[in-house]
Order: structure tokens, then C-alpha cells, then sequence
């Protein structure tokens, strides 16, 4: 009986510990739930409208659109496509040219040589993979901006623009809560002589005056920026795009 009586309290002890573990561990989630929240992790980033880039240069020399694709979408490669179309965006249109495989025709050619510094297009292809067990017919798509063979930059250092953002924002973005937070996007053209110019508000933070002050602290970045250049070494603009909001918790 009192054997029977210990095995019981060691039992109970067991469960009393895992009951007491879980409840610590849930707490300690909602409490990294509620911190992630109403403290988000913000993120700011300048760079080109698509993390894909490819340069003028490289682009005028394409005849397939693997000389375009990066090397890493290593699926481009083994798909028999049955179409692939090329589209560059314009503001709120876009002008495409189709063709019938991985090489590209003379409509398409023509197309993308039309295109200039910033300008941002796509290559969409349906094909059925090379593979015989696992080969379906899918839809593939990359998106691209255009770049300069030398891109802008900020004269003092990336680092310290987003140092010098982050600090000047802190305060109005100190109320901000991940569940009210959007990805809010400010686009803007640095030019041949190395100033901003054009600051655009594409899509708000969700917060007016967040929107406000970022547009401002664009505007009126302090320092210089060394403007970009062709292949050719002449200066040319570039217009690059300021991400504001979370990756994530």
C-alpha cells in the first residue's frame, strides 16, 4: 500500500512539473507574441523596385532568356516551355511580346532593347518539366528591375542612410504595432548630378504621419550621393525604392 502511495505522488509530481513546463512555455510564447506586436522588428531597406536585377548592357546582348535568368533558378534550365512571355511595367499598363520557347524571337528582343535604366519587367513561361516521374505542366515567373553598369550611391556609405533614417524615425515609428503595419514603399530618382529628386509615396505604412516623415527625411537626404553610370562611364539616373516595415517575427 505505501508502495502504491509513493509510485501515486511520483505520478502526480511528474504531471505537476509538465503542467507547471507548459505553462511557463506558453506564457513565454504569448509574451513573445505580444512584444513581436506592439514592437516590431522594422525594416528599412533602399534598393531597386525587384530584388532581381540585370543591366542594360547584359540585357541588350540576351538571345535567350536564360542569359537573363539568374544561374540559381537552376528550374529554368530543365523545363520545355511551351510558352514564355516578356512584359516590361509601365506605371499602370504593361507591353508584352510572347513567344514559343526558351529562345527569344525578334519581338521580344526588340522589346526588352526598348527598355531603359529603372524600368521593370517580367518573364513568365508554362512549361512541364524534363522529368518523367515528376513532370507537370507548371507556370515559372521572374521579375526584374534594370540597373546601370555602376548603380548610385550614398557617398557617406549605405550603412549610415539607414542608421540616419532609422534615428531620425524613431520616435513616430516607436507607436507602430505589426498588426496595423503595411509595407509602405517611397520611390525616387537619384539624378545625373547626385541629388534626390522626385520622392513618390507608393503604398502607405498605414500610419499618415510615419508616411509623412519618411517622405520628408527622403526628400531631404543630408550628404551626396555619387550618381550612376552607363557602360560607357557617363552618368545617367537612376530611380531606386525605399522599403519601410517587417519581415516577419
Amino acid at each position: 500500500m505505501k508502495k502504491s502511495l509513493l509510485t501515486l505522488g511520483a505520478i502526480l509530481a511528474t504531471l505537476g512539473i509538465t503542467a507547471f513546463s507548459y505553462l511557463n512555455l506558453s506564457q513565454t510564447e504569448i509574451a513573445q507574441q505580444v512584444t513581436c506586436q506592439h514592437n516590431p522588428d522594422l525594416v528599412y531597406k533602399i534598393a531597386s523596385r525587384f530584388h532581381a536585377t540585370v543591366t542594360k548592357q547584359d540585357l541588350d546582348k540576351a538571345s535567350s532568356v536564360l542569359d537573363i535568368i539568374p544561374i540559381d533558378a537552376y528550374s529554368w534550365w530543365q523545363v520545355s516551355f511551351q510558352s514564355i512571355t516578356v512584359a516590361i511595367l509601365k506605371e499602370d499598363k504593361e507591353i508584352t511580346a510572347t513567344g514559343d520557347d526558351k529562345e527569344l524571337n525578334v519581338s521580344q528582343i526588340k522589346l526588352l532593347n526598348s527598355s531603359n535604366y529603372s524600368d521593370n519587367f517580367y518573364i513568365k513561361g508554362r512549361g512541364k518539366d524534363n522529368d518523367p516521374v515528376t513532370g507537370r505542366i507548371e507556370d515559372y515567373a521572374y521579375y526584374f528591375t534594370i540597373v546601370p553598369e555602376k548603380e548610385a550611391e550614398y557617398a557617406n556609405g549605405y550603412n549610415s542612410l539607414i542608421t540616419y533614417l532609422r534615428e531620425k524615425s524613431k520616435d513616430q515609428t516607436s507607436v507602430i504595432t505589426e498588426d496595423n503595419l503595411r509595407a509602405a514603399q517611397i520611390r525616387f530618382t537619384v539624378t545625373k548630378e547626385g541629388k534626390v529628386a522626385n520622392p513618390i509615396l507608393d503604398s502607405t505604412s498605414g500610419y499618415p504621419a510615419v508616411d509623412a516623415l519618411l517622405l520628408e527625411l527622403i526628400s531631404n537626404l543630408p550628404g551626396k550621393w555619387n550618381p550612376a553610370e552607363n557602360a560607357e562611364g557617363e552618368k545617367v539616373a537612376q530611380e531606386l525604392v525605399f522599403f519601410f516595415g517587417i519581415e516577419g517575427c
